[in-house]
């Protein structure tokens, strides 16, 4: 009994000690939806036209699924998420900020400015 005790907490051990590797092994593994990769796709097609444009990254923030009123019919979903993209153009990096609404095959960009 204190032998299958004493091989239950070496087990234990082992698994709590290898959490933040799985941890870091999740967020690595973590891709994005179907709705935001619709959503940066739209933003990139809103940047400006400049042939020295590069973009060094992109990210969907704030994803949420919107309320449809009870009475709406037919029934839809709709996803509204921040979008941001990180350009440089000469040197100099900004990012553009853009709100994006997804539904089904209707994807919505609005350009909410640059910094």
């Amino acid at each position: 009994m204190k032998g299958m005790r004493a091989t239950t907490i070496i087990c234990y051990l082992v698994l709590a000690s290898a959490v933040p590797f799985l941890n870091v092994e999740a967020s690595l593994a973590e891709e994005l939806s179907v709705e935001d990769r619709a959503c940066i796709t739209g933003a990139v097609a809103k940047l400006p036209q400049v042939a020295a444009l590069k973009i060094e990254g992109s990210r969907a923030l704030e994803g949420r699924i919107l309320e449809q009123p009870q009475s709406r019919r037919p029934k839809w979903n709709a996803y509204r998420v921040k979008v941001e993209i990180d350009v440089s153009v000469a040197g100099q990096r900004s990012t553009y900020v853009f709100n994006c609404i997804h539904s089904g095959q209707a994807t919505v960009i609005q350009p909410l400015g640059m910094r």
